[in-house]
């Protein structure tokens, strides 16, 4: 799928299933990020940075379980499953030299350390990767991707062309409904 496509779709998908629209903005970062590891560009074309990567396109990056794991973690840690401690920059500021924090005042300081505590980047971490995760399954519907293991037989299929007319008809049409019909329900409850 092209962009424009993994990042409508990624948000349709996190706001009719949360109602989340943070989350859902969220994770259209995330939704483009198997590619972009791979050095691809928004238009499909190579960056010069990431080509001595040298990744092929659709292979490791694409494989689900790079994504589906630090959701999954992320999510428990934001439910109370697993600890939160380590996401905790509460004592961040004992830290920072104290020339650097004489330039600024304690209260900079304790916003930055609140706004990155437990309570925020988890939540927002896994929407992140949410999208990801949602970017290799919008690419099932359009090639081919890692099943089980990196190395194991691919799974998907071809549904529609990359950057084709019937991707634009299927993809659009079905994430605006989405979005609607999340709306809707927001606005009778």
């Amino acid at each position: 799928m092209r962009w424009t496509c993994h990042r409508l779709s990624a948000f349709a998908v996190v706001f009719l299933f949360t109602g989340d629209p943070a989350g859902a903005l969220v994770s259209t970062l995330g939704s483009t990020l198997p590619d972009s590891i791979e050095g691809i560009g928004a238009r499909g074309n190579k960056r010069r940075v990431a080509s001595y990567l040298n990744l092929s396109h659709r292979g490791v990056s694409h494989w689900y379980m790079v994504y589906l794991l630090p959701f999954l973690a992320l999510l428990a840690i934001d439910r109370g499953i697993l600890p939160s401690s380590i996401f905790d920059f509460s004592n961040f500021l004992h830290i920072i030299p104290s020339q650097l924090s004489q330039s600024f005042s304690s209260n900079t300081f304790n916003t930055f350390a609140r706004f990155f505590s437990w309570q925020y980047l988890p939540p927002m971490l896994s929407f992140f990767f949410l999208g990801a995760c949602l970017h290799i399954l919008g690419d099932t519907l359009c090639g081919t991707v890692p099943g089980l293991t990196p190395r194991s037989r691919r799974v998907g299929t071809r549904l529609f062309k990359v950057n084709s007319l019937k991707e634009t008809l299927i993809v659009f049409p079905v994430s605006f409904a989405a979005i609607i019909l999340r709306l809707s329900l927001m606005m009778g409850a």
